[in-house]
């Protein structure tokens, strides 16, 4: 017995020695902060040598096991240009034990190196620092009245309700939760107020009896009593939980037409409020980067059948919208720009962007993560097209520095609750992805990860440090922007474009053609292009386009516009993205499938406001492309058949090879092996040459 009480004295005085001097590593990286601030310019991830690569969440993880040392953890992640994960508890309960403490200091020891904090946008744990947050400053579900006196006694309650059908058990992401519920008194005119309630957690319905089975005074809360036909029990809005460990997560509301609390604060006043405490000189992420927004979204989700997300608070279902206003996405936005103010230009802010439901923060993010690309769900890459005009878009609208990246990840859905899994796909398909980041600028992080290698736990895809020769930044500069070969091709319009619709008006100009709806409360645009030749199953069309906001939003909010091939009824399948707002932006659609000679190109964009298109052009070709470095060659064949690059003719006299790959990989690919004159790309592929000249 003594021996081991004397064990744990001295490992407890070795906790004590360690926590002292990982205290004095972190306020040393904060008086560093105070003096200079953020130096972005000193990234690497945003230098000038490519691929930009970075560890993504494993991070967090090797971190919080027991046992795990820092220099353990260190010598993991150190061999890229930076990391990327939770150290908070807002979603993962316990997080912040150990996570804190080694980004900063792995921060202090890398200054060249990123560090970025993921956060949920979306939602938060109720049981973390959820204090100062008021009871309306949540979603909620509409919800129903209840009907018999409540009084206020801790413990298990059995509340009579009108509508007993509107609350859940056995559900979330692993269908083994039940819902948390707010009660709250009813005002004047039978509003819910949100000022006079408490939360508590549901045990059971019985649907016949209209009674629910709740847990009286949970997060924080205490038991009131509330009267019968003038009180209201509303379940929360939630996700997750995202750990068969975890807890359900409360939606933030963050519509323009949410309650405040009795200081006048919004939702978004608190969030915006205490992450500027965490990221302040003093706060605990000082040392800190910047942070990525997880899951910030433009419309509130949840809800279907009966019931929906009541942003308003007026105890009936709106997601958001009012007059077909979306209020939620608005104040997204305006969330957004709060954070700006609080964390100013030296500290990064990112949300996801891989499709339209994400938030539309332009100019006042510094840009988007791509979880999956095109799309989490899209190993196929059938949206090339749109998650390239993604992209591309948000190089040209953000808050410098840009600092896109994308997740390399696909998920699966396995027949079981809450369980996904990677599915099978060639390397051709990881390095098409990998071309596209260096395509666009973007850093690239990863999820899906290549088989690990001796004396490393997580290994390091080869084409983020030029195989085994173990050199990161190898591409070097680019030389130019990537080149798509079928704008080297035959222009099969010449200019001549025939616009047709109903609804619509069109009037040609010397700035395009512009289109506007005759009804200026329409809430969409539809028309056509028709007409457009086509030769062979590849069809590539560029544009020029631009269009006045929408009325009533944030003067940031771009406009998404959909773009097809075939008439409404009888398409090929193949329909496409791209942001519009008030700037010139060329975009690109690829469509693989045409089986007719000719074909209308269909357009749907948001809202009636005036639209103007331009050098429109269609070419006859896949969109092959290929981007020249300093150091090497990139190339991208997104095209369901092969496709040969005619080196000889793109880079006379220049030489090229290809990496020398690890034995674990695509030793086949890669092979180390020069290439001649032509290269031949099979579906789906792309490559990473060496320049040998």
């Amino acid at each position: 017995m003594r021996a081991t009480n004397r064990a744990r004295t001295v490992s407890g005085r070795m906790w004590c020695i360690y926590h002292v001097t990982v205290a004095a590593a972190i306020i040393a990286v904060r008086l560093t902060t105070v003096a200079n601030g953020r130096d972005l310019d000193n990234l690497r991830v945003l230098g000038d040598d490519y691929p930009r690569v970075f560890f993504f969440r494993q991070v967090e993880g090797m971190a919080a096991r027991r046992g795990v040392t820092y220099e353990q953890w260190e010598s993991t992640f150190d061999r890229l240009m930076g990391i990327e994960g939770k150290v908070l508890d807002e979603e993962i309960p316990g997080r912040s034990v150990k996570n804190i403490e080694f980004f900063t200091r792995f921060k202090q020891r890398h200054s060249d190196k990123l560090v970025l904090l993921h956060f949920n946008g979306n939602a938060r744990d109720p049981r973390w620092e959820s204090d100062r947050f008021f009871a309306g400053h949540w979603v909620y579900f509409n919800g129903a009245k209840i009907l018999a006196d409540i009084d206020a006694e801790q413990g298990i309650t059995e509340i009579c309700v009108d509508k007993p059908n509107l609350f859940r058990v056995n559900m979330g992401r692993y269908r083994s939760r039940n819902e948390d519920i707010g009660l709250c008194a009813l005002d004047a005119n039978g509003r819910p107020d949100w000022h006079r309630s408490e939360q508590v957690q549901l045990i059971s319905v019985d649907v016949k009896n209209k009674t629910i089975r709740v847990r009286r005074g949970c997060f924080g809360t205490k038991p009131r009593a509330f009267k019968a036909g003038t009180s209201y029990a509303a379940a929360h809005a939630t996700e997750g939980p995202w750990g068969d460990r975890n807890n359900l997560l409360w939606y933030y509301n963050y519509s323009t037409r949410a309650p405040r609390d009795s200081h006048g604060r919004t939702c978004s006043d608190v969030l915006a409020e205490h992450l500027g405490e965490l990221f302040a000189p003093e706060g605990k992420l000082a040392a800190f980067d910047g942070l990525e927004f997880d899951v910030l979204k433009w419309r509130c989700g949840g809800g279907r059948g009966a019931r929906g997300a009541d942003c308003d608070a007026d105890g009936k279902a709106d997601a958001g919208l009012h007059d077909g206003f979306n209020a939620y996405g608005a104040g997204v936005v305006e969330f957004c720009r709060q954070l700006r103010e609080k964390l100013g230009d030296d500290t990064l802010i990112l949300a996801d962007g891989m499709h339209e439901g994400n938030q539309r923060a332009f100019g006042i993010l510094n840009g988007i993560e791509s979880e999956g690309w095109p799309h989490l769900r899209d190993h196929e890459i059938a949206d090339w097209s749109g998650g390239l005009n993604r992209h591309f878009f948000w190089n040209s609208n953000v808050r410098p520095p840009v600092a896109n990246y994308i997740n390399h990840k696909f998920n699966m859905p396995t027949g079981r609750p809450g369980v996904v899994k990677p599915p099978d796909v060639p390397f051709s398909t990881h390095r098409l992805v990998f071309a596209v980041g260096v395509f666009t600028d973007s850093a690239i992080c990863y999820s899906f990860a290549p088989p690990t290698e001796r004396g490393a736990p997580i290994g390091i895809w080869d084409e983020f440090r030029m195989g085994t020769e173990n050199k990161l930044g190898w591409l070097g500069k680019p030389l130019g922007k990537a080149v798509r070969m079928a704008r080297r091709q035959r222009d099969l319009l010449k200019g001549q474009i025939n616009p047709t619709g109903d609804g619509v008006r069109f009037e040609h100009g010397s700035d395009g053609l512009k289109v506007t709806a005759v009804n200026a409360k329409a809430r969409e645009i539809r028309f056509a292009l028709s007409d457009i030749p086509c030769d062979g199953p590849d069809l590539f069309v560029s544009l020029t386009a631009r269009g006045d906001p929408m009325k009533g939003y944030p003067k940031e909010v771009a406009r998404i516009m959909y773009v097809s091939v075939g008439s409404e009824s009888e398409g090929t399948g193949e329909r496409f993205m791209t942001w519009v707002n008030g700037k010139d932006f060329e975009s690109a659609f690829y469509f693989s499938k045409i089986e007719t000679d000719r074909v209308d190109l269909q357009f749907v964009i948001e809202g009636s406001e005036p639209l103007w298109i331009s050098n429109v052009r269609a070419h006859a070709h896949p969109d092959a492309i290929y981007r020249e470095y300093e150091h090497g060659l990139v190339l991208a064949n997104p095209s369901s058949r092969p496709y040969v690059f005619d080196l000889e003719k793109l880079f006379p006299g220049q030489k090229f090879r290809r990496l020398r790959g690890s034995a674990t990989q695509d030793a086949i690919a890669n092979d180390g092996s020069a290439v001649g004159d032509k290269l031949k790309l099979g579906p789906k592929e792309g490559l990473f040459l060496v320049r040998t000249d």
